[in-house]
């Protein structure tokens, strides 16, 4: 009986070993979890977003392409209900040293204008967590992009961070565009604080996405209006 135990375990070390190697292990340890949401100081759990339908092609298309290039879930979809004078929360955590993490907010207001904005940019040293909160004020949806990238140096930054960074943005998205077969996402931008910007400029979100500077993972996660119970 006790052969037959042994044997058992040395049979289900092999086939773990087999199955999940030290380096698949450490490789998938590295990589970065979906954030952790909080309402009103209470943990909650995220749902996946359904974006299957017509009017989600663009950005469908979009994460099949990184897919196919980076990695299934590379790009993460998922939703949240919340109420306007909800507490959120949001904790983000670095698991290997040399990362940087941003967050990015989508904010559609009642009359529909879209601000596009960059809350947090943070860089780790060291494996760590840091959060970010607000009190959500009055909305129509919202949206947050939290981008995880290997850059290995505080002062290593793509172009996106820099062009937040560099000085006090009121970036409005005019619209979302595509092309006849709907497998590109477009953004129509203006800059409000800029006085010497009259027009709205085009952003292919591929583009932006290139951008990025060894880039692990990204997260969006839809915030929708619950309502008041």
């Amino acid at each position: 009986m006790e052969h037959r135990k042994y044997f058992c375990v040395v049979v289900m070390t092999v086939l773990m070993t087999a199955l999940f190697p030290p380096s698949f292990v450490k490789a998938s340890e590295n990589v970065p979890k979906l954030p952790q949401f909080y309402l009103n100081g209470k943990s909650v759990e995220l749902t996946v977003q359904d974006i299957s339908g017509l009017g989600t092609r663009p950005l469908r298309m979009l994460i099949h392409r990184n897919h196919k290039a980076r990695g299934e879930e590379w790009i993460r979809v998922h939703a949240l209900g919340a109420r306007e004078g909800d507490d959120l929360r949001v904790e983000f955590a670095a698991p290997v040293p040399g990362m940087r993490v941003t967050l990015y907010k989508i904010l559609r207001v009642e009359n529909g204008l879209r601000y596009l904005s960059m809350p947090a940019s943070v860089y780790f040293k060291e494996p760590g967590e840091k959060s970010f909160q607000e009190k959500i004020e009055p909305f129509r949806e919202e949206f947050f992009i939290i981008i995880f990238e290997m850059t290995n140096s505080p002062v290593e930054k793509d172009v996106n961070v820099r062009y937040f960074e560099d000085r006090v943005r009121n970036l409005v998205i005019g619209s979302y565009k595509t092309n006849w077969r709907l497998s590109k996402l477009k953004l129509k931008l203006r800059d409000f604080a800029d006085d010497q910007m009259k027009d709205f400029y085009e952003r292919d979100a591929q583009t932006l996405i290139d951008r990025l500077i060894n880039p692990s993972r990204i997260f969006l996660v839809r915030i929708w209006k619950a309502r008041k119970s």
